[in-house]
């Protein structure tokens, strides 16, 4: 399935990929309502784009009561029903990525990759995110990354991942 996969050596942490992705979807710059969050380390100078990874094992998913959130079979990407939402929340504190959140109107959301085709990516110049296809078990290999990444955005000041590049993709 196709992915948005970074490369965070060329991550620049300029937002405009957020930046894009929230006038996209709202017409209006307001990253509180963008579908991907810059985590930054200042220290270091390192940024990581942090987007939906569509998870095979989506805990906002399984988590939902009315099961207003689901797969859309044809892009394998999470989508609402906003008819049997009840505006819970669940799914957010579920998001194994902390990229689930709501929008002005209540309603949960997340990157649905602009249907094919994701406006972030075309919006990176420095070329750190793209849109390819990604084996379902790829992602398993970041879980160490992504919790580093999760308890930076809960605001703790913890050491950035390490991450080697080894044979065309970045490894804790």
């Amino acid at each position: 399935m196709k992915k948005i996969v970074v490369e965070v050596s060329k991550c620049t942490g300029c937002g405009q990929c957020a930046l894009t992705c929230t006038f996209y979807k709202n017409e209006l710059f307001d990253l509180k309502q963008s579908n991907i969050h810059l985590v930054q380390w200042e220290d270091i100078c390192l940024s990581v784009p942090v987007v939906c990874q569509q998870c095979g094992d989506a805990q906002c998913i399984e988590i939902c009561p009315t099961d207003a959130l689901g797969w859309d079979p044809e892009l394998h990407v999470i989508r609402l029903d906003k008819s049997v939402c009840l505006k819970c929340e669940a799914c957010i504190y579920e998001c194994t990525y902390q990229v689930m959140h709501n929008m002005p109107d209540g309603f949960p959301t997340t990157c649905d990759q602009c249907n094919g085709n994701p406006q972030c990516v075309k919006a990176c110049y420095p070329g750190a995110l793209s849109y390819v296809e990604v084996p379902d078990n790829a992602t398993e290999q970041f879980r160490q990354v992504v919790q580093a990444l999760v308890e930076r955005t809960q605001g703790k000041n913890i050491a950035a991942p390490l991450l080697i590049k080894n044979e065309g993709s970045l490894k804790p």
